[in-house]
């Protein structure tokens, strides 16, 4: 594996104060070859006043245009922050956004109760676009009861059955004292996202112990099965431990236990590269600290450690929280000053992997991209 080639997509260090901190990124490529990159900036990373902007590449990287600066929507009065905007190509040009909203109209209130770990409220809503993300339809409320805390991981993506099938987990609610319920699970529309009433489980731990966060999901070009990473914490202990693994079939309906891989990490994206073979760009927040790519050539049962590669090198210091074991409630506010993360990837008709991700340090965050092949 090697770099091929970077860049910056959003220079948060050139721009007005409240748009210095970037993070939440994703990325699509359509079938014009048009790359959508979303991502919330705002003054901090626990700021109240955080807005999603979507960029977009007719180049591969090379240069980015603005579709979006500041994108919001109210709902029930509110008008609340976009964390984050996952877009799924239905025809040609024509989207499906599914959006993270979240309730900050108390600015004196942070994202993460520092008591309960308990999550603001939290609305997934849907939009369509018939123009490749320039302009948005009306917002619509994609319910995920009877689940608390929930919130949409990653883009929805079509079963062969022709169903949608959204990635969610859930948590619990801010003022919840009680222990939350975590589980990774699936959401599925049968009538193009009108309606998620029916869900499937992914991962859960019984005794809510260890917990599967941010799913990120890839269907195999080879027989449509599922395989999703996730961002595996150990709440006993207070830590992070290694990426797990779990292979689903087709529909979703049936998922293997999950199992540790070698990648000690959080966020990972799993990117099929084609037959069975798989990229796996994830954060790596111990030390030294930075992203890396692993590759796995059977669809994610064994992976070439000895050939991982180091994209992105952070130089600022040992990330907060990763010096010690702290609770679990100061390891939920440790997350608000982390300095980068999100990697989220597609591949390229060329066979090379496009990466975007934020970075930076303690007071500017930006959003990067780094062109990744050599998967030989």
């Amino acid at each position: 594996m090697r770099i091929r080639d970077r860049g910056i997509i959003f220079d948060a260090s050139t721009r007005p104060s409240h748009q210095r901190s970037c993070a939440f990124t994703s990325v699509a490529r359509l079938s014009d070859g048009a790359l959508l990159v979303a991502f919330r900036n705002a003054t901090g990373r626990d700021a109240p006043d955080g807005r999603l902007c979507i960029l977009r590449s007719r180049d591969e990287g090379q240069t980015w245009e603005t579709l979006h600066a500041g994108l919001t929507a109210e709902l029930d009065g509110v008008t609340g922050n976009f964390y984050s905007g996952y877009f799924t190509e239905l025809g040609p040009g024509r989207l499906l956004g599914a959006f993270q909203w979240v309730d900050r109209s108390d600015p004196a209130l942070s994202f993460v109760n520092p008591v309960t770990t308990g999550i603001l409220p939290m609305r997934v809503l849907l939009a369509e676009s018939g123009d490749g993300g320039v302009a948005w339809g009306p917002f619509r409320l994609a319910s995920l009861a009877p689940h608390p805390g929930a919130s949409i991981t990653g883009p929805i993506w079509r079963l062969p059955s022709g169903a949608l099938a959204m990635p969610y987990e859930n948590w619990k609610e801010y003022d919840d004292t009680g222990q939350a319920v975590q589980a990774a699970r699936l959401r599925l529309s049968p009538d193009e996202g009108l309606t998620w009433e029916a869900y499937l489980l992914v991962a859960q731990d019984p005794v809510q112990r260890i917990l599967y966060w941010d799913q990120r999901s890839t269907v195999s070009p080879v027989d449509r099965s599922l395989v999703t990473m996730f961002w595996t914490h150990d709440r006993q202990r207070g830590e992070d431990i290694h990426n797990h693994i779990t292979w689903g079939t087709a529909d979703g309906s049936l998922w293997t236990v999950p199992t540790p891989t070698p990648l000690l990490g959080q966020h990972c994206q799993p990117i099929a590269l084609g037959g069975n073979r798989l990229l796996a760009v994830y954060v790596h927040r111990r030390n030294p600290p930075g992203l890396r790519a692993a590759l796995s050539d059977d669809w994610g049962r064994t992976w070439r450690m000895d050939e991982e590669l180091v994209f992105y090198d952070s130089r600022v210091g040992t990330e907060p929280g990763m010096a010690g074991e702290p609770s679990h409630e100061a390891f939920w506010q440790d997350m608000m000053a982390w300095r980068f993360g999100h990697p989220r990837g597609v591949l390229l008709p060329d066979g090379s992997v496009f990466v975007a991700y934020y970075a930076g340090d303690a007071k500017t965050q930006s959003i990067h991209w780094v062109r990744l092949d050599g998967f030989e």
